[in-house]
């Protein structure tokens, strides 16, 4: 509102309420703000606004902790006492203790700048442990990344479990490498990889979780030694950081033709086959702009795309009135990987 204005606009809302109406209302009709309204009306005339002003966070406030007191906060939440601790219950420990003289929500506000909230055991002090750094794998073309996991599928009895490992390229979501056997474990897991590398070479990159067959010694010496692959591991704790698997054994489980339980180990195998087939090379993919796995690993995608765009421009042909503009064909995927853009473009099927 300009300095012109305001005198007009402040008259508008005088005249809004003398006629009954409230401030609120004649000010939300005017475009006046309220603060500006009673500013000018109750004679605050004394303000005068700056032109560089301080944020409230910076400036100085009598009461607050100094800055050795805040030090002394941030000291007591890295000792080895309180590393299991949240920051709520370490809060009244040590002030039952005596070590503490402020208030929950100061002592909370000093932990969440230092960043020392949420689950404080990934954040544990000491030259024993260190914070897991955040994995960041590109993939904007096929075996530029791998994934792999594993899950638990459910047997004949209650007590009989299977264990499914799937090798993920994770730019087409192809389902490069799989195996059921009755527990995970390393010889299984070379086995795997030995028969995905032998039928589609090797990845940059091999991400997995922390499990003792994904950190075994003859597995990463195969990846690394033998083919040169760069292994890359999710943070403990931290499901995100290997979300397309995550993502893919949710579609497998939930797929309405799958078997609440399997028959037998050769009965999940049979299963699993057909599914991951008709996954790879039926299966339009939403993160893949509906293109399939298999057309995008296999570099195919853009004849496919073609044919569609084909197929929209003899639509349009016949029907024009029927579209605003002419239609396009879905795009070929785009970039993605493992915290490189948000999950829900990155993993949805």
């Amino acid at each position: 509102m300009a300095a012109a204005q305001e005198p007009v606009l402040i008259g508008v809302v005088l005249a809004l309420t003398a006629a009954g109406m409230t401030a609120i209302s004649a000010c939300t009709l005017a475009g006046v703000a309220r603060a500006t309204f009673y500013r000018v009306t109750r004679g605050y005339r004394h303000y005068h606004p700056v032109t560089d002003p301080v944020p409230h966070s910076q400036r100085s406030q009598p009461a607050a902790l100094t800055q050795a007191e805040q030090d002394s906060i941030i000291e007591l939440l890295g000792r080895a006492e309180y590393a299991d601790l949240s920051v709520i219950q370490t809060y009244w420990q040590a002030f039952d203790r005596g070590a503490i003289a402020c208030s929950s929500s100061t002592f909370y506000r000093v932990a969440r700048k230092a960043q020392l909230t949420g689950d404080r055991r990934r954040t544990r002090r000491g030259a024993s442990s260190s914070a897991r750094v955040k994995p960041i794998v590109p993939a904007s073309k096929p075996n530029q990344l791998w994934t792999w996991d594993t899950t638990e599928l459910r047997g004949p009895r209650n007590q009989d479990r299977y264990r499914l490992a799937l090798i993920l390229d994770v730019y087409s979501r192809y389902p490069v490498g799989w195996h059921i056997g009755y527990s995970e474990n390393a010889a299984d897991a070379k086995t795997m990889f030995t028969a995905a590398l032998t039928a589609h070479g090797a990845p940059a990159v091999v991400h997995s979780d922390n499990g003792s067959a994904m950190r075994a010694s003859e597995l990463t010496s195969l990846l690394e030694n033998t083919h040169h692959a760069t292994m890359s591991y999710s943070r403990p704790r931290v499901s995100d950081d290997n979300p397309f698997s995550e993502s893919m054994f949710k579609t497998f489980k939930y797929d309405l033709n799958c078997p609440d339980h399997f028959d037998s180990i050769e009965h999940a195998r049979e299963w699993t086959e057909q599914y991951l087939h008709a996954y790879a090379h039926q299966h339009r993919h939403s993160g893949l702009n509906w293109h399939t796995p298999a057309s995008v690993y296999h570099s195919t995608a853009h004849h496919v795309q073609q044919k569609r765009q084909q197929h929209l421009n003899q639509y349009y042909a016949a029907h024009p009135k029927r579209f605003r503009q002419p239609p396009q064909a879905p795009k070929l995927p785009e970039a993605t990987g493992i915290n490189t853009k948000p999950p829900h473009l990155s993993q949805t099927g």
